[in-house]
């Protein structure tokens, strides 16, 4: 049912039927196999680009994450923006840019909750001394890329969409102030940059690609998944069985 479309195996006559009639299976789906590696190996997705400091810290109490720094990213591409809306200063794109460290800061607060429990702090805030994370960063680039350059119906990179941002975690062990715009903690834990974006994904849509659709909502959700996966020992918990297996 689900195989038709697949060569159909001849009947051998002996054994010696099913050897050529495997090689004709093989050589007539190798095309369709190249195809499906090439559109998964161009998937989007994000990485972490450079790592400056990693301490191995692990299990805090609580993380707390300030709202993303924004004001020198720099923001191109499609925002919504309207028709011959291309400046900073024309279209939706100021609104998104605004809205940008809210926007992550949301999405990064899910994926570190798989740690432990996380507070988004307004402005007004400073976590409390004790074993937590403080996360903050800056966003340096946000190309939202453009929908009608993926709309090509073949894996390419035009028109994809880039995201660059620098993350840095520290203990809330020893704050060295109260005030909310200056307090840091004492010791870095973890500094690095993630870079991500639509890749060579085209006009495919998925779960970590947009399509034809505004890509940096996705490119937000990719970067903070790939936060978690890079400061979680086992994320995937590879190996992990219900019972003894050795014997």
């Amino acid at each position: 049912m689900g195989f038709a479309c697949l060569p159909q195996l001849q009947r051998p006559v002996g054994s010696r039927g099913t050897i050529p009639a495997l090689r004709t299976v093989i050589m007539n789906t190798r095309p369709l196999a190249f195809a499906a590696a090439l559109i998964l190996a161009s998937c989007a997705g994000a990485y972490i680009k450079h790592t400056e400091v990693a301490t191995g810290a692990t299990n805090p109490r609580a993380i707390y994450i300030r709202p993303f720094d924004v004001s020198q990213a720099r923001f191109g591409g499609h925002h919504g923006d309207g028709p011959g809306r291309t400046g900073d200063g024309g279209g939706e794109k100021p609104l998104r840019k605004s809205l940008a460290p809210a926007e992550f800061s949301e999405a990064l607060k899910e994926e570190l909750e798989k740690i432990a429990p996380t507070i988004v702090l307004k402005d007004d805030e400073v976590p409390p001394v004790g074993e937590g994370w403080l996360v903050e960063g800056y966003f340096e680039v946000v190309h939202a890329g453009s929908p009608i350059l993926r709309s090509p119906p073949i894996p390419h990179a035009l028109g994809r969409s880039t995201v660059r941002i620098h993350v840095q975690i520290l203990e809330t062990a020893h704050l060295k102030s109260s005030d909310p715009k200056s307090a840091t903690g004492g010791r870095t834990l973890y500094e690095f940059d993630v870079a991500g974006g639509s890749g060579f994904s085209g006009p495919y849509g998925s779960m970590h690609a947009p399509g034809l659709g505004y890509a940096t909502p996705f490119d937000y959700r990719n970067a903070a998944e790939r936060i978690y996966v890079a400061l979680s020992p086992d994320p995937f918990k590879y190996g992990v069985r219900s019972s003894p297996i050795i014997r």
